[in-house]
This record gives C-alpha cells, structure tokens and sequence, in this order.
C-alpha cells in the first residue's frame, strides 16, 4: 500500500457538496498503487493535520466507470472548501474501511457515507 502522496486539488463534479460530504478532489500522483476502495486518511494542508474519508475509484451509483480520487476532509468545512486554493495535499491512508459499492439511491449512499465517516472517527484520533 502506498504509504503517503503529495498531490493537488483539481476540480470535480461538485456532486459530494450536494450529498452533504465536500469533498477535495485530487490528482492522481504518479505511481499511485492503492486498490480501489474507501480510506481512512490522514491529510496535511499548510501546516494543519485533518482525519479524511477517502474514495479511490469508480463510481458505479452514478455509472462512472472512469476512476477519481477524493477526500471529504473532517473539520474543513465547504466554505474553506469552495475558497481554498489547495495546491499541495499531503495524505497518508491509515486502513482500507470497506470495497466500492453501488448503491440503489442516492439516500443509501448517504446513509453509507455517514457509516464511513463515523468509522474514520473511530479509526483516527485527534492528538
């Protein structure tokens, strides 16, 4: 498993800010070998040590096949968010929390990224 990357943000389709989970979307770094999955991460920005919940992969519920790598942050909120100008991000993955799914709706992904998060609490404690 890679043990940490530093890449930076790109821009995505918006659609973790409509789900209630802002995400940072990430270039892929060069020789990036994770599985496809979710993450419990560690993130580095400027400094500043956040807990994240990383996707790396398709998205089936929305029929993407192409993969994309994204981070909802814990504690940065989509005002920082939509205002950041994030060019360097460095992430440490910490555990592979669970496969990718396809989900039947939007609420059950939801509901599954609510589950995600509440584990990459559980996984990563605040110093």
């Amino acid at each position: 498993m890679t043990t940490h990357f530093i890449t930076k943000q790109i821009k995505g389709h918006g659609r973790g800010k409509l789900l209630g989970f802002p995400t940072v979307n990430l270039a892929v770094p060069r020789d990036f070998d994770l599985v496809d999955g979710i993450y419990a991460v560690w993130v580095i920005i400027e400094g500043t040590r956040f807990r994240g919940a990383m996707h790396w992969g398709p998205i089936p519920t929305f029929d993407e096949k192409v993969k994309s790598l994204e981070v909802f942050i814990l504690g940065l909120g989509e005002h920082e968010l939509s205002h950041a100008d994030i060019t360097r991000i460095f992430v440490e993955p910490v555990e592979r929390i669970r496969d990718i799914m396809k989900f039947d709706s939007v609420d059950a992904l939801t509901r599954q990224m609510e589950k995600d998060v509440a584990r990459v609490r559980s996984l990563l404690k605040e110093e």
